[in-house]
C-alpha cells in the first residue's frame, strides 16, 4: 500500500462524509453504555430499523443497573421488532457481568473487553466502542469496512476477513490520528450507500480513480 493511495484513500472518504453522513442517535453520544446497546442492536439489522427502537430501550433503561435488574421477557419485547431475539438474552447477560464483576464500568482497553468476548461481544464491538465511546484510533472492521478495502486496495484476508489479524493490522494504518470516529463512520455508512455488496455505484464513486476494483468495473464497461 503506497502512502499516496492511503492518503487519497481517507481523504476520499472525509470529503464524501462531510455530505453524507447519515444520523442515528447513537451517534450523539460517548457514554460507553449507550454506545454497547447500539452495537448490540446493530448486529445484522439495518441501522434505520433500529433507530425507534433504541430510543424506546434507552428511555426506559437509561443505565446499565437498571438494564441489569430488568426482566429477559422485558428486553426481548422491547427489541423483538428488529428480530434476532436471541440478543436479549446476549444483553441481559452482559448487562449482569458488567455491574457484578465491573462495578457497572464498560472496560476502555481492547484487553478488558476481550474479557467479555462470548457474550455476543466480538473483535468488531469491543474496537466500536474504543472508538466511538473512548475516542481512541482504532479500526473498525464489519462486513462493509472488508468489502471496501477489498475493492480498493485488492488486499488478501482469509474467509472470515473480519476476524483476520492481518486485515486489522492493514486498517489500523489508515485510520487519520484524532479523527477516528468520523472516519469509521464514514466508512461504514460508504460501504452502506455507495460500496454495496452488488452493483456498487462505482460510476459516481469519490475514491474510482483508486479502486482497483472499480478501475476493473469500469474498464469493463467501456470494453463490453
Amino acid at each position: 500500500m503506497s502512502s499516496r493511495k492511503a492518503l487519497r484513500f481517507v481523504s476520499g472518504i472525509a470529503d464524501w462524509t462531510k455530505k453524507n453522513q447519515r444520523e442515528f442517535p447513537w451517534r450523539h453520544t460517548t457514554d460507553p453504555y449507550r454506545v454497547l446497546i447500539a452495537e448490540y442492536l446493530v448486529q445484522r439489522t439495518r441501522a434505520e430499523q433500529v433507530k425507534p427502537v433504541y430510543v424506546e430501550f434507552i428511555h426506559k433503561w437509561p443505565t446499565i443497573q437498571s438494564l441489569s435488574a430488568a426482566s429477559l421477557s422485558e428486553i426481548a419485547r422491547v427489541i423483538r421488532p428488529l428480530g434476532l431475539e436471541y440478543r436479549a438474552a446476549r444483553i441481559k447477560s452482559i448487562s449482569e457481568i458488567l455491574v457484578q464483576d465491573f462495578d457497572g464500568c464498560i472496560p476502555n482497553s481492547l484487553a478488558g473487553l476481550e474479557g467479555l468476548y462470548g457474550t455476543g461481544l466480538g473483535e468488531y464491538m469491543a474496537h466500536a466502542i474504543l472508538c466511538f465511546a473512548f475516542g481512541q484510533d482504532v479500526p473498525v472492521i464489519d462486513q462493509n469496512v472488508v468489502r471496501i478495502l477489498r475493492r480498493v486496495f485488492s488486499v488478501e484476508a482469509r474467509k472470515d476477513a473480519h476476524r483476520d489479524p492481518r486485515l486489522w493490522k492493514f486498517a489500523k494504518k489508515l485510520v487519520p490520528r484524532g479523527e477516528a470516529r468520523k472516519y469509521n463512520w464514514g466508512l461504514l455508512d460508504f460501504g452502506a450507500l455507495v460500496c454495496t455488496p452488488s452493483k456498487p455505484h462505482c460510476a459516481s464513486c469519490p475514491i474510482l480513480e483508486i479502486c482497483d476494483y472499480g478501475n476493473r468495473a469500469v474498464s469493463c464497461d467501456h470494453v463490453c
